[in-house]
């Protein structure tokens, strides 16, 4: 080989030498680059999703809440039932959403399993025109505010009483929210039962067994009603809470509209 030769082979060589080089650089194993590819794309996707502050969250269910929020009309015909639905489907979705996007761990489970089986139920009865008949039916008995402000009574005494559950020993804030959840349903029936009848009571009792029954029964089997509570549950917690719920002074204005906030609060704290 002559002197050019030898010349021309050091160019090409130099030439097809990478840019930057690094005699000891290690070799990135396969599957490291396809979990940092992954890592890339995920928080690409996550970048596009805005987690909601608690208020926002307390606003979406507050925009269903036909007993607490003024704002809702009660409705008199199908047409202001699909209204109706069409909001409450629309504010469990804002809290579904929150809860697939946002939430972690056990948290997520408990909330995406409730709330779809919430969303599962109105579904159902906002598809059937005969249930949406039989809703519109009962629910005329809230137009006389003498007959509803009870049941909202039953409502603003209900999430005071979980204000109270959410600050007490931790051991017993399952126990207390089953037990406040119980009273409160007896709250809310006895209430429908005297001012709208007993139609009507049986009407939103099976109501309310369809749309918590089953969530309620998995996460309080130990206190499943309110004569377990009576014998199992914390004597001097429970006493207060029920005094709460059968006070008749007033209840002094609450921090949030409605339950989501403490119920998160509570799950994680717990």
């Amino acid at each position: 080989m002559n002197n050019d030769d030898f010349q021309q082979k050091k160019i090409e060589k130099k030439k097809n030498r990478p840019l930057f080089s690094n005699s000891n650089e290690k070799k990135i194993p396969e599957n490291m680059k396809y979990i940092t590819i992954l890592a890339i794309i995920i928080s690409l996707l996550k970048v596009g999703w805005s987690c909601r502050t608690i208020e926002e969250l307390d606003e979406c269910a507050y925009s269903f809440d036909i007993i607490s929020n003024p704002s809702i009309p009660i409705p008199t015909n199908d047409q202001e039932v699909q209204t109706l639905c069409s909001n409450t489907q629309s504010g469990l979705k804002c809290l579904n959403d929150e809860a697939k996007e946002c939430a972690k761990g056990s948290i997520k489970a408990i909330l995406v399993k409730v709330i779809t089986d919430l969303t599962d139920g109105i579904n159902h009865r906002c598809a059937d025109p005969g249930e949406r008949t039989e809703f519109a039916r009962h629910i005329q008995c809230f137009h006389d505010d003498t007959k509803a402000a009870p049941i909202r009574n039953c409502v603003n005494r209900h999430i005071a009483m979980m204000e109270r559950v959410s600050t007490i020993d931790k051991s017993l804030r399952l126990g207390g929210g089953c037990c406040g959840s119980h009273y409160f349903r007896k709250c809310i029936i006895d209430t429908i039962q005297a001012g709208c009848g007993g139609d009507s009571a049986d009407y939103f009792n099976e109501m309310i067994e369809a749309a918590v029954g089953q969530n309620m029964e998995l996460m309080c089997k130990e206190l499943s009603d309110i004569g377990k509570c009576d014998a199992k549950y914390d004597q001097t917690t429970w006493t207060e809470l029920k005094a709460i719920m059968d006070s008749n002074e007033p209840i002094g204005e609450h921090q949030y509209k409605t339950l989501i906030p403490i119920i998160i609060k509570m799950l994680k704290e717990a």
